[in-house]
């Protein structure tokens, strides 16, 4: 486990292949994985997010993964984000950095670097976040 405050990891990415590597890789890794597949399927769950890090996919259908960040703030439950991207582009690194991740990754990622990223999300001490940048 990266942290004692960090145990479980809410995965949104449309993307079920990636979705199925993360979620096997992370529980190997002694995390609990909610995964879902849009920013909106998480928000209508209503899912615990104490104890919690959120990795997300930036580009998703819908709601994008700064837009997630963004109303999870604006709703008082901020997480600790890693935002994910299979582009490495301008475009993409401009919304990354605007959205105010954690950590930001690009696709394809190793799990050494995924690990640097959970732990940078593990230090960041709840309720310190600052609202994404809009």
């Amino acid at each position: 486990m990266v942290a004692a405050y960090i145990n479980t990891v809410i995965v949104v990415d449309d993307d079920p292949s990636m979705c199925r590597a993360l979620n096997n890789q992370l529980t190997i890794l002694g995390f609990k994985v909610i995964v879902f597949h849009s920013a909106e399927s998480l928000l209508a769950a209503h899912v615990v997010t104490t104890n919690a890090c959120l990795l997300a996919d930036i580009y998703l259908p819908g709601m994008t993964g700064a837009g997630l960040c963004r109303t999870l703030a604006a709703a008082g439950t901020p997480l600790p984000t890693i935002l994910i991207s299979g582009r490495d582009d301008q475009p993409t690194r401009r919304m990354m950095h605007e959205a105010a991740p954690v950590a930001s990754l690009f696709k394809p990622f190793d799990q050494k670097t995924l690990l640097r990223a959970l732990r940078r999300a593990a230090r960041k001490p709840a309720g310190k976040y600052s609202a994404p940048r809009a």
